[in-house]
């Protein structure tokens, strides 16, 4: 296990001193801004749902149901539990923004934006492409700004992932019942 948190906290360094300029800074900032909370999850939700011809009155429930699950699951359960601490600048972390008071693992913007990139990709499969691109540059953005450690990425990626998935297997089967009655 030892030998796991070294090549943790060796990968994080390398991801975290690539180079830091003025834009790429920005860029990591901006990618972690915009999946806080998911809001550029339900943006993107918005847009596609405003151009679906046929409305789906049930469009949001899973995006919905897996941003609920992704919040409660990874910050009232998985980061008390497990409370490891984030990076900080005795390690030589390079930390951009401000110093966040709450536990490292997992990472909730990896689970968020995996779980929702998975929602969104099933809703509209041409984007799915672009969406996981998204999602994997906002879960990139927690290492290059010094908020989170590879495990903490990896983690939350493969969990937010499954909540998408399992939301989207639980709605569609309890709706396709529910509408067949």
């Amino acid at each position: 296990m030892d030998g796991l948190l070294i090549l943790d906290r060796q990968l994080f360094l390398f991801l975290n001193h690539l180079p830091h300029n003025g834009l790429f800074n920005a860029l990591g900032l901006g990618l972690s801004a915009v999946g806080t909370a998911g809001l550029v999850w339900f943006i993107i939700g918005g847009f596609l749902f405003l151009r679906e011809e046929k409305k789906d009155h049930l469009f949001f429930l899973p995006l919905l149901l897996s941003g609920a699950t992704c919040l409660v699951l990874v910050n009232k359960i998985l980061k008390p539990l497990v409370s490891r601490p984030r990076p900080d600048m005795e390690m030589d972390a390079i930390i951009l923004g401000n110093n966040l008071a709450d536990f490292s693992f997992p990472s909730g913007h990896a689970t968020i934006a995996w779980a929702l990139a998975y929602v969104l990709g099933v809703k509209e499969p041409r984007w799915k492409g672009a969406l996981y691109v998204l999602a994997f540059l906002i879960s990139l953005s927690r290492i290059y700004i010094g908020k989170h450690y590879p495990s903490d990425v990896i983690v939350g990626g493969i969990l937010g992932w499954m909540i998408g998935y399992g939301t989207v297997k639980l709605t569609a089967h309890f709706f396709r019942k529910k509408n067949a009655a």
